[in-house]
């Protein structure tokens, strides 16, 4: 038995002697009415109240030991509240963890759905926008950006269609082209890489040159020639020189012509790409021409 069970039934037990003293100790209230009474009244009254506890064994064992039995029913039922309450605080701690639990997967579940949503709309605005000939979208697993090379690494390969030369773009514009592919991976190079080669034209505007990937992450066209002038602000798109590029995909913004050879029939300038390349988390997927 533990310390507390036995405190609490020494208490019990001398709350029970308390009540019988009592019990034993009171006298009529006729006794105390009347002070002046002689002490044969005292004797007689005394004798009354011992006949009456004789008299009436079974009433006084019950007042004396109701106390302590409603103490011990309420305490009784007592620590039965409190079991039950911590067995239901359990049972809902138990379903607010389950509903957590639940909570949690759908918002992973919704956030899967996004991502899909967004590749879709892609897909749909590169389709509207680009080229027909997209097939579906890649998530961007790596990029390696260093002086020799701008690559990117694709979380699709052969087992997805992926094949060698296949453009690579997103919605703002072009990223590269697919250079190696395994059969659940594809290595594309981007048009920052400096062996990158993209043949280009001025939208709106006479003239064809290459784009070539720079360190500073531009692009300089050089063999550019020119029929019309070329600004700051006109926007550079592919053409179809060396066919392996749809015709129109955005890759660029002028921001600065160089100055050239008045009698040169070429000239240079550098672009901004349209596409942020270093940031890309997923990308469009072309047939190749």
């Amino acid at each position: 038995m533990s310390e507390l069970a036995k405190a609490f039934v020494t208490f019990l037990i001398l709350a029970a002697l308390s009540i019988v003293l009592i019990q034993i100790g009171q006298r009529p209230d006729t006794a105390t009415s009347n002070t002046g009474t002689s002490g044969a009244n005292t004797a007689t009254s005394t004798s009354l109240f011992q006949r009456s506890l004789v008299q009436r064994p079974l009433s006084f064992l019950s007042s004396a030991v109701a106390l302590p039995h409603n103490i011990f029913v309420a305490s009784t039922a007592n620590v039965r509240n409190y079991l039950a309450s911590v067995s239901q605080r359990h049972d809902q701690e138990e379903v607010i963890a389950n509903l957590q639990e639940e909570v949690a997967t759908l918002k992973s579940e919704q956030r899967q759905l996004e991502l899909q949503l967004e590749n879709y709309r892609q897909v749909l605005g590169v389709r509207v926008f680009q080229s027909s000939g997209v097939i579906g979208t890649a998530d961007v697993i790596g990029i390696s950006s260093g002086r020799l090379q701008n690559t990117m690494t694709l979380n699709k390969g052969k087992n997805d269609s992926v094949v060698k030369n296949m453009p690579i773009t997103v919605p703002e514009g072009l990223v590269g082209i697919v250079t190696e592919v395994s059969e659940r991976r594809s290595v594309v190079r981007t048009i920052l890489d400096p062996s990158s080669r993209v043949g280009v034209t001025v939208q709106g505007k006479a003239g064809q040159g290459i784009a070539v990937g720079q360190l500073d992450g531009n692009l300089r066209i050089i063999d550019y020639f020119q029929q019309d002038t070329v600004k700051v602000g006109d926007l550079v798109e592919t053409q179809s020189r060396k066919g392996l590029f749809p015709r129109g995909l955005p890759v660029g913004t002028v921001i600065q012509v160089l100055d050239n050879d008045p009698n040169s029939l070429t000239t240079e300038f550098i672009v901004k790409p349209a596409a942020d390349i270093q940031n890309i988390l997923a990308v469009s997927l072309i047939k190749p021409l």
